[in-house]
């Protein structure tokens, strides 16, 4: 903590101490929220294995008239305690660390190995490629967007994401993602198995990530500075010999990422896909 701090802090401590005999308070509330995404991160959000609003809040509390001294005392110290967290809080940036085994017991990347099985693989289009797979799976969570969604991510993910999103809709809230920048971009995992080329990758990314009410309210987060997330994602790219067929009724798809087969509208991805998200998992966030 530097000198600035310390001297606001005997600062407050003194005057609440002068204050304590005559203070009755009304209330006192604050907000301190910090939350995964869209999906961030209610429990959930745009995100596998990262949980989506979580947050913490200073609760308010209302006491009478008439406070005794040993009451005034709880509550001047309890303000304190509020008054000095936020001071060293706004006295550095906030982050947030989550606890994560994103990046234990991958395998690591070997981009000679991985030219066995893409022999055309570019690492500058994979990030441009993933970045905007990303950035489309954040804006199809924030509208609602099922069909642009069930194209960019596997099946597990499109079902978790749907399920989530069915709640946002019940609570009548939006996740509002945006003006994201890529940051930081490293392959840091490779894995091949069972037709499916599995690359893991960190990313930086920044953008505005909060929550709105019906009304177009702010309920969590915050519209007025960006969140910069560290993540780890896993992308998968199939590398079936096989064509695409739809297998519900065996007609020929053109789309190697088709949601929807145009014959019998089944809802699918064939054996042979290019590049989707299959694992999404926050490192950690801090405000710009």
């Amino acid at each position: 903590m530097n000198k600035k701090v310390k001297n606001i802090l005997i600062i407050v401590i003194a005057a609440l101490a002068l204050m304590i005999p005559f203070y009755h308070p009304e209330a006192d509330s604050g907000f301190d929220g910090s939350y995964s995404g869209g999906s961030s991160s209610g429990g959930f959000s745009s995100g596998s294995s990262w949980g989506g609003y979580s947050g913490s809040y200073y609760g308010g509390y209302h006491s009478g008239n008439g406070s005794s001294d040993p009451e005034a005392l709880i509550v001047a110290l309890g303000i304190m305690l509020v008054v000095v967290a936020i001071i060293i809080t706004s006295s550095k940036k906030y982050t947030k660390s989550m606890p994560t085994t994103a990046l234990k017991n991958i395998p690591p990347y070997n981009p000679e190995k991985l030219k066995e099985y893409l022999p055309d693989f570019d690492p500058f289009e994979f990030k441009n490629q993933t970045y905007e797979i990303y950035k489309k799976v954040q804006v199809a969570w924030m509208n609602f967007d099922y069909d642009s969604m069930r194209q960019c991510v596997t099946d597990e993910m499109f079902n978790m994401y749907k399920s989530q999103l069915t709640t946002l809709k019940v609570k009548k809230q939006t996740n509002i993602m945006k003006d994201f920048n890529l940051l930081s971009f490293n392959i840091v995992g490779m894995e091949v198995k069972d037709n499916i080329v599995s690359l893991t990758v960190t990313m930086g990314i920044e953008c505005y990530d909060y929550i709105t009410d019906k009304n177009n309210k702010v309920v969590r987060g915050t519209d007025k500075r960006k969140v910069i997330y560290n993540y780890a994602m896993t992308f998968n790219k199939g590398i079936s010999d096989k064509p695409n067929k739809c297998p519900n009724c065996g007609a020929p798809l053109e789309n190697v990422n088709s949601s929807v087969c145009p014959y019998c509208d089944s809802t699918i991805i064939g054996e042979n896909y290019d590049w989707i998200l299959a694992k999404k998992q926050v490192l950690s966030q801090r405000y710009k």
